[in-house]
């Protein structure tokens, strides 16, 4: 979800979040001073509403980031350790593939290097755009890969040792182990239930603040836009870092790159 919002720079992601978040508090104040004036009270009125209700949801709101950031964190270690996998087991079939015979080489090596080359030009951009992990796009590499390992298997007994092609199977096959969990990090990230949860709360809170200063005007100013300034600095982080593969801190095929140039 907010694909747009993640492909945006940095600072364009952050003001945008920013402004979103600025209209939906003048509609919050809008709201409250028409609703306060309707219901009888006085505009310098203070209202029985306790300060103490701010704190409250504050802190829920918090807490609620915090639960939220730690997932994402271990989502970016794990897509990045996937990654890394990945691309050691294909370097790792390069380097066992030496002792085969030449021809059965020259396929395997042939056959890792367009997928290398198809990972990186296609599986990326599509993980990048926020593809499922059912797209078809993703059957390129998979069916490289698919084909390598069918190569090799059916030299049992034939042209290659044992000692050469179980090593070599038993990589390529933690290729594949790799890829898909790569390909299902790439889907994780904050579900509706998260955003509509931190959205409430944060509603709820900046809510709860024009209430309380709804007496002083430039105080209820004042209080709300703080609070948004906070709310956006949360919102930014998560949005940044909310798909491994999205974004300008996004995970970067580097580790691929090494092994195309080997």
């Amino acid at each position: 979800m907010f694909i747009l919002l993640h492909q945006l720079s940095l600072p364009v992601m952050f003001a945008t979040v920013l402004g979103f978040c600025l209209v939906v508090t003048w509609i919050v104040i809008g709201l409250v001073r028409f609703a306060i004036a309707r219901g009888g009270y006085a505009p310098d009125e203070t209202l029985p509403i306790r300060e103490s209700i701010v704190g409250v949801c504050a802190t829920i709101f918090g807490l609620m980031v915090a639960f939220s950031a730690a997932g994402l964190w271990a989502d970016s270690l794990a897509a990045r350790s996937a990654v890394q996998q990945e691309a050691d087991a294909v370097e790792n079939v390069l380097v066992l593939s030496s002792g085969l015979p030449a021809d059965l080489q020259t396929s395997v090596r042939d056959g890792l290097k367009a997928y290398v080359a198809q990972v990186v030009s296609g599986d990326w951009p599509a993980m990048a755009n926020g593809e499922r992990i059912e797209s078809p796009v993703f059957d390129r590499s998979g069916n490289i890969l698919i084909n390598a390992i069918g190569l090799v298997s059916r030299q049992n007994g034939t042209n290659a040792q044992p000692a050469a092609y179980q090593p070599l199977v038993n990589q390529l096959l933690a290729v594949r182990h790799a890829r898909l969990l790569r390909l299902s990090a790439s889907n994780t990230g904050m579900s509706w239930a998260q955003w509509i949860a931190i959205w409430v709360i944060s509603t709820v809170t900046v809510t709860a603040i024009a209430i309380c200063n709804n007496h002083v005007p430039r105080m209820q100013i004042l209080a709300t836009h703080i609070f948004v300034v906070v709310v956006t600095a949360a919102y930014f982080v998560i949005l940044a870092h909310d798909r491994p593969f999205m974004g300008q801190i996004s995970v970067q095929p580097a580790a691929f790159l090494a092994v195309s140039t080997n």
